[in-house]
């Protein structure tokens, strides 16, 4: 690392975020660094330790759990830890979607931090949390990108997708500019796919010679595709965080070529943010127990099992530290697969996934033949889902797109108009339009399809 990197790493960030900003982050930090080494007793003693804070909150100040609870004919004393959890039922998108007044904590830590998600159903979920999940996030974020090399004061290239929103008042938009300038990060467009795009990202490296990349995992798949049919490598390996959606075997393939053999593949969500990474051995993604606990539960007879290793399941999230407005045993609509029960050949006893299979969506085509993540929408939505209930994009044989819309009450003039806006954005020259409907019905395999390509 540089001079100056070194200068942000130990001196600047720390004084910023700590003495200026009053955050406890790299305190976190510090302890998921120990913490990552010690044994899976250990882990799963602080797990315990830290769920049952959660429960006895939840119980005592949020009514959802409370009226669970009670249903269940449990009491918060009786679930010692993740083992017992399955004596609560586990709670659904949907009646997440329906209890948001009743999941919130009457109590402080109160949920002061508003988001959005629409995930990979198509149904927007309107969520908050507390500062102090907020810390932990950010922790675990730095520890599980720091496996793949990254540090702030390293330069850090994020080809990320955006939607078009309002800019934020000056005041926050100064903060986000210094913090940007601390960590040393840049940010570009990964929707800029045309050839002269990639050309000049191309440059953009090759003059700003990043440390890191952090990229949606179709979009720098995209990008190493244009590097290897161009000739246009001229850079030593640059690690590549590959995050947003599933990394294929093929794409992997095409990033290790274009920036070497250092790809990590993470899994997270806006609901929790970072829920697994993989680390140098690249041979599963390791959990955050810190602060998550992770089930991965298969349908059998009726009743619900924790898969076994190398088997697909459910993932059922509980997030230790969002006391504002929590999500105890939240089904979030992904399926994973259980990773090995052995300890990891990098020494960390963070319990694996094999591999994620959720968030999986057709890849749309532009009319010049590139091809674009169907997780686009859930950009989009991710700010404007407040708006709309659910959504389904269908394209075409002819390239159109047919862009469903369950309309909440809230939903305007001008979020059909800022829609349009982020279409026209994202997927250039392909015809789009908005039809309202009542429904959007399941598929026969009982799931709904966030995109639908025409064969």
């Amino acid at each position: 690392m540089s001079l100056w990197g070194a200068a942000v790493e130990h001196v600047l960030f720390p004084a910023w975020e700590g003495r200026l900003r009053g955050r406890p982050t790299l305190e976190r930090l510090a302890f998921l660094e120990r913490t990552q080494w010690r044994s899976l007793d250990e882990l799963l003693a602080i797990q315990a330790g830290e769920l049952r804070r959660l429960l006895r909150h939840a119980f005592e100040h949020v009514p959802l759990y409370r009226a669970r609870f009670e249903a269940a004919g449990v009491r918060p004393e009786e679930i010692r830890g993740p083992e017992d959890l399955p004596r609560l039922p586990v709670l659904t998108r949907e009646e997440a979607m329906d209890s948001a007044r009743e999941r919130r904590s009457t109590a402080p830590p109160l949920p002061t931090i508003r988001k959005t998600t629409s995930g990979s159903t198509g149904q927007p979920l309107a969520f908050a949390y507390d500062p102090g999940s907020e810390y932990w996030r950010q922790a675990v974020k730095l520890r599980g990108y720091g496996w793949a090399g990254h540090r702030v004061g390293r330069r850090t290239l994020y080809y990320w997708g955006a939607p078009v929103v309002p800019p934020p008042p000056l005041a926050a938009r100064a903060k986000i500019a210094v913090d940007h300038f601390l960590k040393r990060e840049r940010y570009v467009d990964c929707t800029q796919r045309s050839p002269a795009g990639l050309d000049r990202l191309v440059r953009t490296i090759r003059r700003d010679r990043p440390d890191v990349m952090v990229c949606f995992s179709m979009s720098g798949a995209a990008l190493a595709r244009h590097v290897l049919a161009t000739g246009a490598r001229t850079w030593k390996d640059i690690p590549v965080i590959a995050a947003a959606e599933r990394l294929w075997p093929a794409d992997r393939e095409a990033l290790e070529a274009a920036f070497g053999r250092c790809v990590f593949e993470t899994y997270g969500s806006r609901e929790v943010m970072l829920i697994a990474a993989e680390c140098e051995a690249h041979d599963g993604l390791h959990c955050s127990m810190e602060n998550l606990v992770v089930e991965l539960l298969v349908e059998e007879d009726g009743r619900a099992r924790p898969a076994r290793p190398g088997e697909a399941g459910d993932v059922v999230i509980t997030d230790l530290h969002n006391f504002g407005m929590p999500f105890i045993r939240y089904r979030n609509g992904d399926r994973a697969i259980a990773g090995p029960a052995s300890r990891c050949a990098c020494g960390r006893s963070l319990v694996r996934l094999g591999g994620v299979e959720g968030r999986v969506t057709d890849a749309l085509r532009l009319p010049d033949g590139t091809r674009v993540s169907g997780l686009v929408f859930n950009v989009i939505f991710a700010v404007l889902g407040a708006h709309v209930r659910q959504f389904q994009a269908v394209q075409h044989r002819d390239g159109a797109i047919t862009l469903r819309l369950v309309r909440a009450a809230s939903f305007t003039d001008g979020t059909r108009a800022a829609i349009l806006d982020n279409c026209a954005r994202h997927l250039p020259g392909v015809p789009l339009r908005i039809e309202q409907v009542d429904d959007i019905p399941l598929s026969p395999s009982g799931k709904r399809r966030v995109v639908v390509v025409e064969k």
